[in-house]
């Protein structure tokens, strides 16, 4: 195998939200294709960050305490991602907002299999499994992949085209956190607040206008779906505010968009120093 280039992978995700592997699977893996480092990005839920550190001692892999914050408006038809990096992962006040962010999920994925079935799609399996485990963090994806072992769809993507999405028959919208409360929420448990895959948020200038003056330590510029251009424009954002520039992979597993994106995508040696002495630098100001 030949190793990755990518020092660091900043944002991944285990079977403690919505990715496929196990948070010691996560770095087992993350060390095999040559990663130095990797934080744990799980969907608001700090879960698996514990075993994910204790693989990564025995295995000599830096593994960066982090977080996914699902925020919105009540207005607005999609999320807005915030990751948290180098976080206390028992920081009270971050753990309740993340419960109810956990609790709301939860009625949320069971409304979704309400409309399925209102759609004629056999979910009992799967709410078996939702009801099985209180405590997970679930989301779309988990619905989209039973979809498709199913055979109710051709395709991952089939899923959220033809039932999961705004407009769609099963679509349910998230209940949200506002922007600022999750930056603080990071901040306030010693993290580093990101902008997370900006190249991907729909009707990007009008939301920039919205947030640009929100708190932030930084904005994921080195994402896996971001082109060059992107890269570039958003790297430019990031030195005239003096932010943190902060990347990854997005990594879930080994299906759809996010096959083979582990240890391709990320910050070299360089990138994630300045970011990690950034992010040492914020906690002590």
């Amino acid at each position: 195998m030949t190793l990755s280039p990518v020092f660091a992978d900043l944002h991944v995700h285990s079977t403690a939200s919505d990715g496929l592997l196990s948070p010691r699977e996560l770095v087992e893996h993350g060390k095999k294709v040559g990663l130095k480092a990797i934080a744990l990005t799980d969907h608001d839920t700090l879960q698996g960050i514990a075993d994910a550190q204790d693989a990564g001692a025995k295995l000599s892999i830096e593994v960066i305490p982090g977080i996914e914050i699902s925020c919105g408006w009540e207005e607005a038809d999609f999320s807005l991602h915030v990751v948290g990096l180098f976080v206390d992962y028992k920081a009270i006040a971050l753990i309740h907002l993340l419960d109810q962010q956990k609790k709301n999920r939860y009625q949320r994925a069971h409304r979704i299999l309400d409309l399925l079935e209102e759609c004629k799609v056999d979910v009992a399996p799967l709410r078996e499994q939702f009801l099985e485990n209180p405590d997970k963090v679930l989301g779309r994806p988990h619905v989209a992949r039973y979809l498709l072992e199913r055979g109710v769809v051709k395709e991952f993507q089939d899923a959220f085209d033809l039932y999961l999405l705004r407009g769609r028959p099963a679509f349910v919208p998230k209940e949200p956190v506002d922007p600022k409360i999750g930056i603080e929420a990071i901040q306030n448990a010693g993290g580093v607040a990101i902008l997370a895959h900006p190249g991907l948020i729909r009707n990007w200038k009008r939301i920039w206008k919205r947030v640009k003056d929100l708190p932030w330590d930084g904005l994921e510029v080195f994402y896996s779906e971001h082109s060059a251009q992107q890269i570039h424009n958003f790297s430019g954002i990031v030195s005239a505010k003096g932010w943190l520039a902060s990347g990854g992979s997005d990594y879930h597993g080994e299906y759809g968009k996010h096959a083979k994106r582990l240890g391709n995508f990320g910050l070299n040696e360089e990138q994630f120093l300045a970011l990690k002495n950034g992010a040492v630098k914020r906690r002590e100001a």
